[in-house]
């Protein structure tokens, strides 16, 4: 996608190719935001789960729960339309190589190595457990090639009122359609992003503590918080200021760091669960003070998360299909061969010349 190219504090449209750089700077530094915020919810609530709960950090959580998930989804929606502007094979392998392939590699490492019985279990395949976000996200990235001709907005929409109004099965279902919207959002609305960040600060200041202050609400409503229009809205107050200060954020430093870790953020997502939940047991079987046991969860949790991103190339498997970039590069071959067969046909019958298919038929 194309992005501004601008001072930190007056981004502009874009203007030329040039342009798309820091645009998804600006973007992986967001994604890496939200990738560690996930790990350190999950760092809260398992060891909340045997009762080593800390409330301070347990309605943090809470604050920021309207924004990170329809973040995370709210970025990939955003880069769908170039995604969808590949032939249809390789952007299905695309997507099953870098998506359904980790989910499926970490549910059986997780099922067998932490959780245990988990793979046995039917329910534990249909609800996709820790990884229930790349299970939606590859639902909504099928849907997207399914409703290629409806506007994507009117799918965020319908999607919205269906879980909203609708008796869904809590669970997978009720996450695909809530979740959904805000990708299918991202994926219509994205290109009004340039044009957004160019308003004056006092609208993004207005709606930004409208913003804060309907999420201190929610910190003891859950209906303001997710699955309701309501929580909706206040998510997408949030995501507008987010969207318009991201920009604006230094670029060393620590969103030097975010952005590295935004690029991998897949990998983040699939190891950090089951890292918590062996530290967690570790230090249950310990004995550790709740605020020593959430402290160090959260601390190591992050430490070693980050460091499997940085041993990811040693891995590759375990985050990218085997062989990925090679069957994308047939199925993008087989593909300009076919678009090229029909320019060809397409030309022999404007100008009257015997085409392929006519010698073949002479024959």
């Amino acid at each position: 996608m194309s992005a501004p190219a601008a001072s930190a504090s007056s981004p502009s449209a874009p203007q030329g190719p040039s342009a798309a750089r820091p645009r998804m700077e600006w973007m992986d530094l967001l994604r890496g935001t939200a990738v560690l915020l996930v790990v350190v919810l999950h760092a809260a609530s398992i060891p909340a789960s045997t009762g080593d709960a800390i409330r301070e950090w347990v309605l943090i959580n809470r604050y920021v729960e309207p924004f990170r998930m329809p973040m995370l989804m709210l970025l990939s929606g955003m880069l769908l339309p170039t995604s969808l502007a590949k032939p249809t094979a390789q952007y299905l392998w695309g997507k099953v190589a870098g998506i359904v392939w980790p989910a499926a590699v970490w549910m059986v490492l997780y099922g067998v190595l932490v959780f245990r019985n988990g793979p046995g279990d039917p329910d534990y395949w249909l609800t996709g457990d820790y990884l229930w976000f790349l299970l939606a996200l590859s639902a909504c990235y099928l849907a997207a090639v399914l409703l290629r001709s409806v506007p994507a907005v009117g799918v965020a929409a319908a999607m919205l009122v269906v879980v909203t109004s609708v008796d869904v099965p809590a669970g997978l279902a009720t996450k695909t359609l809530y979740y959904g919207a805000f990708f299918f959002l991202g994926a219509g609305l994205g290109h009004l992003v340039p044009r957004w960040i160019t308003v004056r600060w006092p609208l993004v200041a207005l709606l930004g503590v409208a913003a804060a202050v309907l999420s201190h609400l929610g910190l003891e409503d859950q209906r303001l918080r997710l699955g309701t229009l309501e929580a909706a809205g206040i998510s997408a107050l949030g995501l507008l200021v987010i969207l318009w200060v991201a920009p604006r954020l230094p670029v060393g430093g620590a969103a030097q760091f975010l952005r590295w870790v935004g690029r991998s953020s897949i990998v983040v997502y699939v190891v950090h669960f089951p890292i918590l939940v062996l530290l967690h047991r570790g230090l249950d079987r310990l004995g550790a003070d709740p605020a020593w046991h959430v402290a160090l969860t959260t601390a190591v949790g992050l430490a070693l998360t980050v460091l499997m991103v940085r041993l990811r190339p040693r891995m590759p498997w375990l985050y990218l299909a085997p062989g990925a970039a090679r069957i994308a590069g047939r199925l993008r071959a087989r593909a300009e061969a076919r678009e090229e067969a029909g320019t060809g046909a397409d030309a022999g019958a404007s100008t009257g010349a015997p085409t392929n298919a006519d010698v073949r038929a002479a024959r």
